[in-house]
């Protein structure tokens, strides 16, 4: 039986992917996620993708092989780029963030949605 506060932290990142989803539903290209005034999409975009990180994080130290055996995923370069957001958010590259918008989430949402069908 899944523990119920990874569930809750699963769902919390499919959350998370759902509202960066709705946010970049008009985004086509990298430079789109900065043409607001002061970066807020962007701002926001970064914001959830840390919040993954850090539910991808607390799971992982709760159930260590959760990502690795049950749903094929290296956590680690999703901790990593929760740290880097924290620590260096000034160098984040707006086009590594649409990069994972649309190369990292869609597999990251359809392998966790299946696992919690699952489980």
């Amino acid at each position: 039986m899944l523990d119920l506060v990874v569930r809750d932290r699963l769902e919390r990142i499919l959350e998370s992917i759902y509202l960066i989803q709705v946010r970049t539903e008009l985004v086509n290209k990298p430079s789109d996620l900065i043409t607001n005034p002061d970066n807020m999409l962007l701002d926001s975009i970064a914001m959830r993708l840390q919040v993954i990180g850090e539910h991808v994080k607390k799971i992982n130290s709760l159930d260590p092989l959760l990502f690795s055996e049950n749903l094929q995923i290296d956590p680690d370069p999703i901790i990593r780029f929760r740290d880097f957001i924290s620590h260096h958010y000034e160098k984040t590259d707006f086009e590594i963030i649409y990069d994972i918008i649309n190369n990292n989430l869609p597999p990251l949402e359809g392998k966790i949605r299946k696992f919690l069908t699952s489980n």
